[in-house]
């Protein structure tokens, strides 16, 4: 039921503000998660200089984007194939940053219209030994927050649980004592990590947790948490971040976030009158005053 939720979660934004990679990462290193260096850029200019600032052999190229499935889409106005792209030089940076901005980014969670991508995000490539999966959701289940996590990092999580159920760690989260070091060491250990990494991953999921209790969040998901091959070390490779509408009034900063060229038209603008509406595809229209009944 809790890998339901967070699949739920994650193809389902109502009720919640989603923000992109770029700003999930800086909330992340405001906490000391650590994430590779990272800048975004709105140019190819920028992006090109971006690249050649962080003086690394490889650079990523991620289209900032809220939408899943970024690395297997499409942009309709340049034909490229991927959001995500592994890139040599600077100068490749600046020509595949052309191709994605002002384009719209065709995923399997967009429909056929896509999303425009006004934005690139310039990462730091890093080796990984491992890859894992770990996220913290709300779940109505157990009535509070849980982690789902799997051994089995850079897949989607429901696939994981159909094909490797054994893969996926459960760990619900005591309101009243938060998790414990000893409860992140546990989860650290049933995924497999060994050594000095399972206090590092332990670190990363506690500080993973303030976030999400500070910031009324209702979704963190770090997919891939990877240990790094290069002197070691476990770090946050890719970062979504869902938050609670309700809690908009206390979370004024990070609701300054949001970006509502990548929301529908029709609900942003219902949500300037107070109303909530759901866009849902055809043509008939239903007007209720009780969500239950109505769904």
């Amino acid at each position: 039921a809790a890998v339901r939720c967070a699949a739920v979660q994650q193809s389902q934004q109502r009720r919640t503000l989603s923000i992109h990679e770029h700003l999930s990462m800086g909330l992340l290193r405001e906490y000391g998660v650590p994430v590779p260096a990272g800048q975004v850029a709105t140019s190819p200019v920028e992006a090109e200089a971006a690249a050649a600032a962080m003086k690394t052999e490889d650079t990523v190229l991620k289209a900032q984007v809220l939408a899943g499935g970024r690395g297997k889409g499409h942009f309709t106005g340049s034909n490229l194939q991927g959001g995500v792209k592994i890139l040599g030089s600077p100068e490749e940076v600046g020509i595949y940053a052309a191709k994605m901005l002002g384009n719209k980014l065709v995923t399997k969670q967009t429909g056929v219209a896509g999303r425009i991508c006004n934005a690139v995000y310039v990462a730091e490539r890093k080796y990984v030994r491992k890859e894992y999966y770990f996220a913290i959701i709300m779940d109505r289940a157990s009535g509070g927050p849980c982690i789902i996590a799997s051994s089995q990092g850079g897949m989607d999580i429901e696939t994981v649980a159909k094909e490797s159920p054994e893969a996926i760690v459960t760990h619900p989260i005591s309101l009243e004592t938060g998790l414990t070091t000893k409860e992140a060491q546990s989860v650290a250990t049933k995924l497999g990590f060994v050594g000095e990494a399972v206090d590092q991953a332990a670190d990363t999921f506690q500080k993973l947790y303030k976030i999400f209790q500070e910031r009324d969040a209702t979704m963190i998901e770090i997919n891939p948490l990877a240990e790094i091959a290069q002197g070691g070390g476990v770090m946050c490779m890719d970062a979504k971040f869902s938050f609670d509408d309700n809690a908009e009034f206390r979370q004024k900063e990070v609701f300054k976030l949001r970006d509502f060229t990548q929301e529908d038209s029709r609900e942003v603008a219902a949500s300037k009158w107070g109303l909530n509406y759901i866009g849902l595809d055809g043509n008939i229209g239903c007007l209720v005053n009780g969500a239950g009944l109505a769904m």
